[in-house]
């Protein structure tokens, strides 16, 4: 990998014990104990009713990332029945022999780059950093595996989504980017009722990511600090694109500059001073959709949609229409000992999908296509901010199978 070197040399330059905290010392002082949308819902009913045994085959996988939102073993894969955890992986060792302890597996690398010489391993689950996010999946592609990764695909950048979207049709491998709003109980509700038609076409959509904190959250090489807010779009998006299947074509946006210390001119690296970003996208049907992150708004924190159609509406889980009767809207059956998690519940279904879609041998829900509509539109929105708003056209990704 290009820059693999240059990543070690930065964890000795700095010291472990600096790195390994990661951001501002008036921070790590207000960081929360338990970052919200992490909270552990408990489901209504039993998630593992009607779950059925599809294969007996274990899946080889490897876990790479342990950071503060300790993502690596949020998604339950070491409980999956159809799973063997055979590696982990942080760049920092505390961190990495933690991941092991959580994910009960024996096997350690010093970095992503030396796991993924392991030919015994088949897929690969990523919870690293954002911006290293597509050229850590192009890392894993090349050398033959199925790879996972955390929320955005791409780093505000259209050429990496293009390069990375070229790797996984060029690799044959599945691709999954684990985005928590496509399993929350409400979006998925909106998926089964949109593809039953109960909707019609969408007139109008509102997708909504408030993430108010009161310390900045520690991240590596604190790539959090000031980042920009529809770079990190996809909680709001899925309740189009995840609803479905379709991509945004045009955008307009306004960005709002907060208060927030980190956000003020030189105070980040990204030259942002945007804390919110509100945008107004033209979708594939030729509705209309209200996206937004927001970050200044004290106290809040909530993901959440609406979906406005011909036929019907809905907010919640509640319809409102011409449907007279209404598809399953339950959350597939998880194996037994699967935790649903966070993110309302979406932890563990999200790495079920991704299992099962290697088992089937099929593409699995958020696939590249999917992850990178919701992610590139925040990018173009971004820079419709930067220029007072100005309609620009967004970049549209189709599967190709």
């Amino acid at each position: 990998m290009r820059d693999s070197t240059s990543r070690r040399e930065f964890m000795k330059a700095l010291g472990l014990s600096t790195v390994a905290i990661g951001w501002p010392a008036t921070a790590r002082a207000q960081a929360p104990a338990t970052i919200p949308g992490f909270e552990e819902t408990k489901p209504a009913t039993d998630p593992t009713q009607g779950w059925q045994p599809v294969s007996d085959r274990k899946v080889r996988v490897g876990i790479v990332g342990y950071g503060v939102c300790q993502f690596g073993a949020q998604f339950s894969l070491q409980d999956h029945p159809n799973v063997e955890v055979a590696a982990v992986s942080d760049l920092i060792p505390d961190r990495c022999e933690a991941l092991a302890k959580a994910c009960r597996c024996e096997k350690t690398y010093p970095s992503l780059e030396e796991l993924v010489k392991d030919d015994t391993i088949e897929a690969v689950f990523l919870a690293t950093d954002a911006p290293s996010h597509a050229r850590h999946c192009i890392e894993v592609l090349e050398h033959g595996k199925h790879v996972a990764c955390a929320v955005p695909a791409v780093w505000g950048s259209l050429e990496d989504a293009e390069r990375l979207f070229a790797a996984v049709k060029r690799s044959g491998l599945n691709y999954m980017m684990f985005e928590t709003s496509s399993y929350r109980p409400d979006c998925w509700a909106m998926r089964q009722v949109y593809a039953a038609g109960g909707f019609g076409r969408l007139v109008f959509t509102e997708g909504e990511y408030y993430h108010f904190h009161s310390g900045q959250i520690g991240s590596y090489k604190n790539w959090r600090v000031g980042s920009v807010p529809l770079w990190y779009p996809t909680h709001a998006t899925a309740y189009y694109v995840g609803v479905t299947d379709k991509p945004f074509t045009s955008v307009s946006c306004t960005g709002f500059m907060g208060d927030i210390e980190t956000y003020q001119p030189g105070a980040n690296r990204y030259d942002n001073r945007f804390t919110d970003e509100i945008a107004l996208f033209e979708t594939a049907e030729g509705g209309v959709a209200r996206m937004l992150m927001c970050k200044s708004i004290h106290g809040l924190v909530s993901e959440t949609g609406r979906v406005f159609g011909e036929k019907g509406r809905m907010e919640g889980t509640k319809y409102q229409g011409a449907m007279q009767q209404l598809p399953n809207i339950q959350r597939p059956p998880l194996p037994p000992g699967v935790n649903p998690g966070g993110h309302g519940g979406s932890h563990g279904n999200l790495g079920h999908e991704f299992v099962m879609s290697i088992l089937e041998e099929r593409k699995p829900l958020v696939d590249i296509a999917t992850a990178l509509n919701l992610t590139v539109c925040g990018i173009v929105a971004h820079q419709s901010a930067l220029r007072d708003g100005e309609r620009l056209k967004v970049p549209q990704y189709q599967y190709w199978a």
